[in-house]
């Protein structure tokens, strides 16, 4: 049986752990505890094209992002903080990525008349 690979990604939840004795932000990468179910999902050829789409959507909109929280640094440095505005691309893009991965696979389920 082939692995999905997506699943790794909820190894991402540990960190969650350190926000009881480091830092209180690092509650969020609880978030990552939902990529578990992956691994019961088989990667057929619908599925990798759905991760490559919401993929390129993620790493795009973060890209966006960023250039547009660096050009607001530039011009603000007092409002918008350095480590701000890089940390917003990896935040634009996981959360992207994780809503559009979801809403192609509603839609999938849809096509295929098992949504109820």
């Amino acid at each position: 049986m082939k692995v999905n690979k997506l699943g790794f990604l909820s190894i991402l939840a540990l960190l969650g752990f350190m926000g009881f004795t480091v830092s209180a932000p690092f509650f969020g990468f609880f978030g990552f505890a939902q990529y578990v179910r992956y691994f019961f999902v088989t990667p057929d050829e619908m599925f990798q094209q759905n991760v490559t789409k919401a993929a390129g959507f993620g790493f795009f909109s973060g890209a966006g992002v960023t250039s547009l929280a660096i050009a607001l640094h530039f011009l603000f440095p007092a409002i918008l903080p350095v480590n701000i505005a890089l940390i917003s691309c990896y935040v634009v893009s996981m959360v992207c990525f994780t809503i559009s991965l979801v809403v192609l696979e509603i839609n999938e389920q849809r096509e295929m008349g098992t949504w109820h």
